[in-house]
């Protein structure tokens, strides 16, 4: 494995950078507009229930599982 993992497998508190969208034209051009772009930090804010909620920059978003699965990050590290 090259170190990556879908956003939806980490928990709270876990920092990570984004490394790859594996989605449609249609939901990367989405993502991309939230802020979720190569390279980006991302934090997983809560991850207890059927979404979950990360903050990019300065925003905080409500994601379903589904679509974290298909943002791929690295370097997680805990911070909480």
């Amino acid at each position: 494995m090259d170190g990556t993992c879908p956003l939806a497998l980490l928990a709270a508190g876990t920092e990570a950078k984004v490394a790859d969208i594996r989605a449609g034209k249609g939901m990367q051009a989405r993502l991309f507009g939230m802020g979720f772009c190569p390279d980006a930090r991302v934090k997983v804010q809560c991850a207890d229930r059927g979404s979950i909620i990360v903050s990019v920059g300065d925003a905080r978003y409500a994601l379903s599982r589904g679509i974290a699965m298909k943002i791929l990050v690295g370097c997680a590290k805990e911070t909480a």
